[in-house]
Order: C-alpha cells, then structure tokens, then sequence
C-alpha cells in the first residue's frame, strides 16, 4: 500500500512540474517562523510588496551563481533601472553577485532549487526592507528548453546552459539581451503578471495569453511566452531589450507600482 500511495505522489508532482513552465507555484514546506515574513509562499504572493511602499520601501536582491554562470554586469544594472522604473520604493539595491559550489548535475527540479535556497539564501525581508533571491544554476531546467522559473512568491531561478543556447550562433541576441529579458520576466511573474490569481495585480483590460500559461497576448511584451524559451526569443530581438506593453504597466499600477 505504501509503495502505491508513494507512487501515486511521484506522479502528481510530475504533472505539476510539466505544466508549470516558467512558473512554478507548487507550494513548498512553510519552513519560515509565523513572526517572520514568509518567504515560501505562490509567486505573486508577494506582488503589492514588491510594487508599492505600503508595507517596504527597500528592496534588497541577493544573487547567488554557480562556477561559469555569474550574471552579466549590464544585464544587472538593466534589472536594476526595470525596479526604478517600476517600483515604488526609496532605494533598490542589488547585491553583489555570490558564487555557490555546483551543484554538480544536468538538470534540475523546482524542488531541488528550493532546496538550493534554503542552503544558500541569506538576506530575508524584515521592517521596511524586502529582500528578493536569485539562483543562477549550472544544469537546464527539468522541462528543456527553459530560461528561468519563479518558484516562491520572492524567489527566481535561472539556466545558465539555457542562457548559452540562446545567446550562441550566427543572429543570436546578446548574452546581456538574454539576461536581462529572462531575469525582468522573472520578476514580472513575481509582480503578478499576468493574471495570477490572489496576486492583486489585475487586468485592467484583457491580455491574458491562456494557451501559455500566465503571459502577455502581445508579442512585443516582456511577458509574452516566448521571452521564456531559448528556442524563441531570438525572433523578438533588434538592438533592444524587451519592455512591457502599456497593457502590463496598467495592471502593476493598479496594484501600486508605477
């Protein structure tokens, strides 16, 4: 009887992850004290924190990277401008990128990069201060052909043989193009784009491309799905790096953004 109820688990959380694409909303273990801001929780949980100065007028982002995969410096300061762009709060700041041992495998699972924050992650969100961690890991995603996933409701990972596969051959966009358009898609999710449900961050008009998960119907947004796929998004690129459309800068301003 065991060994079937733990094969039936097994299977379940392989057609979660399957579907989950880009994000990944399976809960994870509440490991947080109940007088602590909970960090385990849905992406866009946390949406209105991120975007508004009701609750935090900082944010702190802490990045860690495995060996060959630290992020690019202008694909930073590009994330860095999306918040000041975006964002209601009197000072962002991006830490110091921190590089973490391998991890030593070809691909891996949503749970296996919970279980990388809970050994790596420092910064945590407390008074007016909310912190924000990415991982950039040295394997693919456990689906192919997979850039990044939010994962927790202040939490991204990203693929760094992903970002080589996207940014390598004849046409290719940048290795800076491709950062920056994954990670601010990333955080896109965490700000409750698009239509995600208890996220606060509602449509103000329609956009809501339902085919592909939780993204933009307009295929010049930052959050059309194709921005996720390093088969896809070097089609969308010119010189520039991908922005919002005026239908997403509506619903993050009706949840307290800018």
């Amino acid at each position: 009887m065991n060994t079937l109820r733990n094969f039936f688990a097994v299977s379940l959380m392989a057609v979660i992850f399957f579907f989950s694409g880009c994000f990944d909303n399976s809960s994870g273990p509440d490991v947080d004290e109940p007088d602590r801001y909970s960090h385990v929780l849905n992406p866009g949980a946390s949406a209105n924190d991120f975007l508004s100065d009701e609750n935090f007028d900082e944010l702190v982002i802490e990045i860690d990277y495995m060996p060959g995969y630290a992020p690019n410096d202008r694909a930073l300061d590009s994330l860095q401008a999306f918040f000041e762009q975006r964002l209601h709060k009197t000072s962002v700041t991006i830490l110091d990128p921190t590089e973490v041992e391998s991890g030593g495998q070809d691909q891996y699972s949503a749970s296996e990069v919970r279980e990388l924050e809970e050994l790596h992650r420092d910064e945590f969100s407390s008074e007016q201060v909310l912190a924000g961690y990415m991982i950039i890991v040295d394997g693919q995603f456990e689906q192919n052909n997979v850039l990044g996933i939010a994962y927790y409701n202040t939490s991204n990972a990203f693929f760094g043989p992903a970002y080589d596969e996207a940014s390598s051959g004849l046409g290719s966009p940048s290795r800076y193009q491709v950062e920056s358009t994954s990670f601010q898609h990333e955080f896109g999710h965490l700000f409750g784009l698009v239509n995600i449900e208890g996220s606060g961050t509602e449509m103000q008009t329609d956009h809501h491309d339902e085919e592909h998960g939780h993204h933009c119907d307009n295929d010049n947004c930052l959050m059309y799905y194709a921005m996720e796929r390093p088969d896809l998004i070097a089609q969308f690129f010119d010189s520039n790096v991908a922005e919002l459309d005026a239908n997403c800068i509506a619903d993050l301003q009706g949840n307290g953004g800018k």
